[in-house]
């Protein structure tokens, strides 16, 4: 059973810590400072108009923050007249409290049109947040998972996904049994459409791409992670089949996911979707449509999916899934609409070198094109 104080407590504002292990932040503020968090919060979280609020309205006191004392050993020793003498650390709230912090605090951080909080009441609110007091961050486990999970208040896809990941790693630790451990989370959390097993697996595919594919940061695909989570579904995508992922209901979590014999595939999967530097440069794919559109009917075509690696040619290759004449008939009226694209201007460039080069090119191609159908 979590342990927690009865009640709300007011806890001023500089006694609350920001969390650096707060799922939002990827895993990647551990070793970071206050002030560190704080700018990452700001930047990636779009908080200006929660900003605003609370600098017009004050915090309603019917919203409050969840925190645990920064040493666990201080939990028995707080009590209603001291509580404020302890520092804690912010398990859920952390976009609220950064928000207040810097509606309070003269910074650096946010940008000069960032709310201003001019009324001496508002700002008298706001010099404490109401909070709940946990024993520690496990006892909270439960409500955060089913808060933004399953729930209304719903992290982003891949924070959702690295802590199902963590989370079901952790009972494993007990259970020594992946399938099982996922429907212990499931039922803790009420999950009944597979959410963690699917998430779990996706997680487990990107670490996957990270082993087996990348050289370079991943910090595209964590912004981009949704994409992954549209691509392979449950498991029963040309995408998945194509990178040798089964059904989600027949995976063995004892072996590898991604078979050696299919990373060349995972590769191209991976660079046709999130590009092939740490910048998404190469990337095909502009949106989940594409994905689900384009890039699904490819992969279920072998002369689509060879086109497409061959040539990159997402368009092409998505012509060649009706069948070739419609791949030949349309890329030559592609051809014909660029050049009308550009008749206007062609005047102004009648002495460029290169550009008469290129027009030479396009001539050569047609006479080309002209003598096979002769």
């Amino acid at each position: 059973m979590a342990e927690r104080k009865p009640g709300v407590y007011e806890i001023k504002i500089d006694r609350l810590f920001l969390d650096q292990y707060n799922p939002r932040l990827y895993g990647e503020s551990v070793s970071d400072t206050q002030d560190e968090i704080m700018s990452k919060i700001y930047n990636r979280e779009q908080i200006d108009e929660l900003a605003s609020s609370l600098a017009v309205n004050g915090y309603f006191r019917e919203e409050p923050i969840i925190v645990v004392p920064e040493n666990d050993e201080d939990f028995a020793k707080i009590d209603s007249t001291n509580f404020n003498d302890f520092k804690f650390l912010v398990i859920e709230g952390n976009r609220r409290t950064t928000s207040v912090k810097l509606l309070l605090k003269a910074n650096e951080i946010a940008d000069s049109d960032f709310p201003k909080v001019t009324n001496d009441a508002i700002k008298e609110n706001l010099q404490a947040l109401p909070a709940i007091i946990y024993k520690n961050r496990e006892d909270v486990d439960v409500y955060l998972s089913v808060r933004h999970i399953g729930g209304n208040r719903k992290w982003d896809a891949f924070a959702k996904a690295k802590y199902i990941f963590e989370k079901v790693n952790k009972i494993d630790d007990v259970v020594k049994d992946v399938a099982k451990s996922i429907d212990v989370l499931s039922t803790q959390i009420g999950d009944k459409s597979n959410v963690v097993k699917k998430y779990y697996i996706y997680y487990k595919v990107f670490k996957e791409i990270e082993e087996d594919v990348l050289d370079y940061s991943s910090r595209h695909i964590k912004d981009r992670f949704s994409l992954l989570e549209v691509a392979l579904a449950s498991g029963n995508t040309t995408v998945a089949n194509y990178i040798g992922l089964p059904p989600f209901r027949t995976i063995n979590f004892n072996e590898e996911l991604i078979k050696p014999n299919k990373v060349s595939e995972l590769k191209n999967v991976t660079e046709w979707i999130f590009g092939k530097d740490d910048q998404g440069s190469g990337s095909i794919i502009n949106d989940s449509r594409q994905i689900s559109n384009q890039l699904k009917p490819i992969l279920g075509n072998q002369e689509a999916t060879e086109h497409l690696v061959e040539y990159q040619d997402l368009e092409g290759a998505y012509q060649l899934t009706s069948g070739e004449e419609n791949l030949v008939v349309g890329n030559a009226r592609k051809a014909n609409k660029l050049l009308q694209t550009i008749l206007g201007k062609v005047k102004k460039y009648k002495g460029n070198q290169e550009f008469l080069e290129a027009i030479a090119e396009v001539q050569d191609s047609l006479d080309s094109v002209n003598a096979l159908i002769k």
